[in-house]
């Protein structure tokens, strides 16, 4: 229908998350509508983040690449209470949560959900770096919670539910380790990331014991 550059923007729009093709389309028209510069700082701008975004080590949320090693602020900020770790889906969640003022833990960014179509799912998400996070802070001799802060979608119903499944064996080796779940205030069906403050506070606020 249209020229293949512009199908071949169009599909690649496409494929960002939530952007369906009449969106992707106009995203294309208007990338060509503008000026050469515009295009051009787009893809210097995609490249820069290539180039010199990372993770960090400990919880994975995007940082600034360095020589030595990769720690986000939180993670290094002495005030955070390194002893609760709150699992999140994606990167997103956190800000959100983070708004609220509510919650002085740390976290851990899995990298999405957990869908029951697809079997590669969990291979694709940060369990073992999780596991192996709580058992290194578990063997400390300290207390430790661990909030599955999921979305009360199917999905993030069913990684949450593998999530205890998976870290089942760690809780009876390790008694002080406390599994919560986000308390009400979440309706059935919303998402982390679209949450209201005072809803996600009420959340954390009156969260339950997972399981």
């Amino acid at each position: 229908m249209y020229p293949e550059p512009i199908e071949r923007l169009i599909q690649l729009f496409s494929k960002l998350p939530g952007v369906g093709p009449r969106q992707a389309t106009r995203m294309a028209f208007y990338v060509l509508s503008e000026s050469n510069g515009y295009a051009a700082s787009i893809s210097r701008s995609i490249d820069e983040v290539r180039k010199n975004i990372s993770f960090c080590d400990q919880c994975f949320r995007s940082v600034q690449k360095s020589a030595g090693k990769n720690v986000c602020a939180i993670c290094q900020d002495p005030k955070r209470d390194q002893r609760i770790i709150c699992v999140v889906e994606k990167e997103i969640d956190i800000a959100n949560i983070e708004k609220t003022a509510a919650y002085h833990g740390t976290y851990h960014v899995l990298g999405g959900t957990i869908s029951l179509l697809d079997k590669e799912s969990p291979e694709r998400l940060r369990l073992k770096d999780l596991y192996q996070r709580i058992e290194t802070a578990a063997n400390s001799g300290n207390a430790l919670e661990m909030i599955i802060a999921m979305s009360p979608t199917s999905e993030g119903d069913s990684t949450a539910l593998y999530l205890k499944r998976t870290l089942e064996p760690l809780i009876q080796k390790f008694p002080a380790l406390k599994l919560t779940m986000l308390g009400r205030g979440l309706s059935l069906g919303a998402e982390v990331e679209y949450a209201d403050q005072v809803t996600l506070e009420s959340a954390l606020k009156y969260r339950t014991p997972a399981g």
